[in-house]
């Protein structure tokens, strides 16, 4: 009756095959997800940092222009170089200890923030947008057309939602 199930020991040894081969497989998607997330994270924090890269050299280029236009102006409103040399030199350190005394505020917490977004957030960009959905459902699918497994205890097919 309830035991017959229990004295055939060849489908219990299936059934625990089965149960192998799902974990099996289900481990390798999820391993699969991590490093389709991983690599998503990664991206998103390789294109960050080459953005901030590419702004600060922006952006330094900009200053030393603006800095020789300063220095040219000075030299005409003092009369010489080495003074308009000298004030421009002053307004740098200036420049520099305001951004040393700020650095928290205006560099480390935000791009703190942005990496910490970025690698902890739950869902990649690719989960939001929908692609990879359509990769993990085609994974599934694929995964689940290549065997199915008879489960003993129900004499049913294992269908993979």
């Amino acid at each position: 009756m309830i035991f017959d199930f229990f004295k055939k020991s060849g489908d219990n040894h299936d059934a625990y095959k089965s149960i192998a081969q799902n974990a099996k497989e289900y481990g390798e998607l999820y391993l699969q997800l991590f490093k389709l997330n991983a690599v998503g994270a990664l991206s998103q924090f390789v294109s960050y940092l080459i953005v901030i890269v590419v702004g600060a050299i922006l952006l330094m280029t900009v200053l030393i222009f603006l800095a020789i236009i300063m220095v040219l102006w000075l030299k005409n409103v003092t009369g010489s170089l080495i003074y308009s040399l000298l004030i421009m030199s002053g307004i740098f350190v200036l420049l520099f200890l305001i951004l040393l005394l700020l650095r928290k505020k205006l560099m480390l917490n935000p791009i703190i923030k942005k990496m910490s977004s970025i690698l902890f957030s739950k869902e990649s960009e690719f989960v939001k947008d929908g692609d990879f959905e359509d990769v993990t459902e085609q994974g599934i699918s694929a995964a689940s057309s290549q065997k199915t497994v008879v489960d003993p205890l129900f004499h049913k097919e294992d269908v993979h939602d």
